[in-house]
């Protein structure tokens, strides 16, 4: 016991004059283990939080919208093998008028049973109540619009019903699974100013409506066990004699969809930028480690001659990883609370659970403690079993001398180019090639960290500016309650500030070629519009022209079509015709999933004279008030979309979270690089510094010494750069698939200014660590070192 207690002796004296080494890898430990548990921490609860709210609110599994059943075509649906329950609804986009707010505002009303709660999509209500049956002028509002409203119980707001102005008072509050996360007709990112949803009885909204004894909308819970696409196939055939238009699972749930990808993305990251820290981890514990084996050969040695046993010695390196692996578990753990409380609260601002908490499961502790343990095992596993293997007899012996040679430039005839100091540095390179390749992956790693971390904010900029700036060129978007004829387009033009007014339709189709299908919508344009562009990949403009079909690359890539292919199209609405049309052109389109057709085609497709179900406008800044004025007392009109309100939440996202994220995403590049370049300059320092005592004694001022250490830092940093970039590119690049999802696809581009980023990060780091063996260095005793033994 009294041997182990002088190994464990020897264990805090090498891990105390070590400190400021050991220190900087557990500070990278830390930040990998933070972030691991971090992130996957807040996927876990917005997981659990997901789960629970849908299980307590019994959220659908189908969803069925249609143009108009009656009632007793749900006893067909509620017969389908697998179907547990069925809730029928009405479903109507309208204009609210809000007290405080000069904007028309769109709303989306859903019908709640008069004889209790619904049988699947239950609501959760935060305040108040549920409406009293056949009262119509009793509402429960979205707990999100009622707040950016500052609604509360019993305040009134107005809702534009079938032509004719309803006045509704606030009864409730509540939380819907359909709702986490709301977006209305034409958003990109939430806004909770402009898009609310309220929940009416049922028979104020079948008499509003003209809907007694029929619904528009139906949703189903199913077994299990049940086979979806069968269920789907099923509820199609049921309704596709009501205006079916095309019932789809959870997974395609708008709300769903968006938070579904939310968790991939931060499973994605979770994973690659944790694993990223715990490599270069790992890599600085093998140097370190492998090279206090290497300065304690006589020590093993004596060890080993008086009765260590081999498993003895390696033990005692183990323990000296162990407390590194403990050093860095502890901030580690703190940091992965702060980070998951500090995401868990991030995300509840844009999607809305009952509750979203962070806890950290005892499970994940382990896992994280297990991944710390690996790390550092796999890091020195090499060092160690080195130790264990050395002969004694060997180990007596100094190490042999380093063999020196020419450098590759001096090998080339081009000595003369550089300097004497320079000379050394390269020689010093060469001779350690397995360390200077570490340190260099290392310090390359950082840098691609960076670009990883900051590459998506300037794919999220182009993505806007071309949406925004070159597709997207009308001021306001009207949408219809239905289709009208063109004539409509008359009296839009009549709206105050209107300069311009194109119309568009855009109906509920199914693509299919071959054995593959999609169901998505086709919006049709007019020809010469120039309100709305469809641009290609090179951003030339693909507006639809005669009867080709424009397909958006990632439809086209499910369907595996190319240009001049044809797809069958069939409509979900009205007569239900179909068509075999010819593919004209591939678009790129980063919001939304749709196709594109002429107006007229699309119209003669349908069976129909040209008509409209919505119009893009132009109109006078000064205007705009007066027009949303005007819309609240327009019938008709389902709801109001603003292009400059879309540029200004999407500014708002950009301008809150590119400070943090940056700070925070810095800030972990920079203690990735510090680790690395410290490590790398001390190891030179502790390896050198005899040989740079000579240099002095033999006439060397302090600056050439000085260029001689820092310049090894310097050539590994600026060799590593480039490889940081290069590999940084490649991460991004394999990351856009995570990125590329249904409703938002982005560009794939990196900005100068995110490599520039990069770069000043690493070479930051460089100069710290550079800086911090300066004064060591001034420090070295030069009588000292010459006394002390090679």
């Amino acid at each position: 016991m009294k041997l182990l207690a002088a190994l464990d002796v020897k264990v805090l004296r090498d891990a105390l004059r070590m400190s400021g080494q050991l220190g900087a890898i557990a500070l990278v430990l830390a930040c990998g283990i933070g972030l691991f548990l971090g992130m996957r921490t807040t996927m876990l609860a917005l997981d659990r939080a997901r789960a629970d709210h849908y299980a307590r609110a019994r959220f659908a599994d189908v969803f069925a919208p249609l143009v108009r059943a009656p009632e007793h075509v749900a006893d067909r649906l509620r017969a389908i093998e697998g179907v547990q329950a069925v809730q029928t609804r009405i479903v109507a986009d309208v204009v609210l008028d809000v007290p405080g707010m000069a904007d028309a505002v769109t709303g989306r009303l859903l019908s709640l049973p008069d004889d209790g709660r619904p049988l699947v999509n239950d609501l959760h209500l935060r305040d108040g109540r549920l409406p009293a049956a056949g009262r119509g002028d009793e509402a429960v509002v979205l707990e999100a619009f009622a707040t950016a409203h500052g609604l509360r119980l019993g305040d009134r707001l107005v809702a534009l019903i079938d032509g004719k102005h309803s006045v509704l008072r606030v009864v409730g509050t509540a939380l819907s699974p359909e709702f986490i996360y709301a977006l209305g007709p034409g958003q990109v990112l939430p806004d909770d100013r402009r898009f609310g949803v309220l929940w009416l009885s049922r028979k104020a909204l079948a008499h509003a409506f003209d809907f007694d004894g029929a619904f528009s909308d139906a949703v189903l819970r199913v077994d299990r066990h049940a086979t979806l696409p069968e269920v789907l196939a099923q509820v199609d055939r049921v309704l596709e004699d009501w205006g079916g238009l095309g019932s789809y699972a959870r997974a395609d749930q708008l709300s769903e969809s968006f938070l579904a990808n939310e968790l991939q993305q931060l499973g994605t990251f979770g994973t690659l930028v944790p694993t990223m820290f715990l490599i270069v981890a790992a890599f600085l514990l093998n140097v370190v480690i492998g090279r206090v084996v290497a300065g304690q050969r006589e020590q093993i040695a004596a060890l080993k001659a008086v009765g260590y046993r081999s498993t003895e010695i390696g033990l005692h390196y183990g323990k000296l990883v162990a407390l590194v692996v403990a050093a860095g578990l502890g901030p580690g753990l703190a940091l992965a609370a702060w980070l998951g409380s500090a995401m868990c609260g991030m995300y509840g601002a844009y999607y809305r659970f009952p509750e979203l908490l962070w806890s950290m499961p005892q499970s994940e502790l382990v896992r994280g403690a297990g991944i710390a343990v690996l790390a550092g095992a796999l890091g020195a596993a090499g060092a160690i079993r080195g130790a264990i293997r050395l002969p004694p007899a060997e180990a007596m012996r100094p190490p042999a001398p380093a063999v020196y040679r020419a450098t590759l430039l001096e090998r080339f005839g081009l000595a003369r180019l550089v300097s004497p100091a320079t000379r050394m540095v390269l020689r010093e390179i060469e001779r350690r090639p397995g360390r200077a390749a570490t340190s260099i992956l290392g310090i390359a790693m950082t840098t691609a960290l960076v670009v990883i971390s900051t590459f998506a904010f300037g794919s999220i900029r182009l993505a806007m500016n071309v949406q925004f700036g070159l597709q997207q060129r009308e001021d306001v978007t009207v949408v219809l309650g239905e289709p009208r004829a063109l004539g409509a387009l008359a009296e839009l033009r009549q709206l105050p500030g209107v300069r311009r007014a194109e119309p568009f339709r855009t109906v509920a189709v199914r693509l299919r070629h071959g054995p593959r299908h999609d169901d998505v919508a086709i919006t049709g344009i007019q020809d010469g519009a120039t309100l709305q562009a469809v641009l290609d990949v090179d951003l030339r403009e693909v507006t639809p022209r005669g009867d080709g079909i424009v397909l958006p690359r990632k439809l086209a890539q499910r369907l595996a079509v190319r240009v001049g292919d044809t797809v069958e199209v069939e409509v979900r609405e009205g007569a239900r015709r179909r068509r075999v049309v010819t593919v004209s052109r591939i678009a790129e389109t980063f919001i939304g999933n749709s196709a594109y057709l002429g107006l007229e085609p699309l119209c003669r497709l349908l069976g129909e004279t040209p008509s409209m179900n919505g119009a893009w406008l132009l109109v006078d800044d000064d205007a705009l008030p007066a027009l949303h004025a005007r819309v609240k007392l327009t019938p008709r009109i389902a709801g109001i979309a603003e292009r400059g309100h879309a540029i200004a939440a999407f500014r708002a996202m950009v301008d809150e979270n590119l400070g943090t994220s940056l700070t925070i995403n810095l800030g972990f590049a920079l203690v990735m690089a510090l680790g690395v370049l410290y490590n790398a300059a001390r190891i030179t320092l502790a390896e050198r510094s005899r040989e740079l005592a000579s240099l002095r004694v033999l006439g060397f001022r302090r600056r050439e010494v000085t260029a001689i250490l820092l310049g090894e830092i310097a050539v590994l940093t600026i060799v590593a750069i480039p490889l940081g970039l290069l590999l940084g590119r490649l991460g991004a690049a394999g990351l856009m698939d995570s990125l590329d999802t249904e409703q938002l696809r982005l560009p794939f581009v990196i900005e100068p200014w995110t490599y520039a980023l990069a770069t000043l990060t690493v070479l930051a780091a460089s100069a710290i660590a550079g800086f911090v063996a300066w004064r060591r260095l001034e420090r070295i005793d030069v009588i000292e070192v010459l006394k002390s033994r090679d």
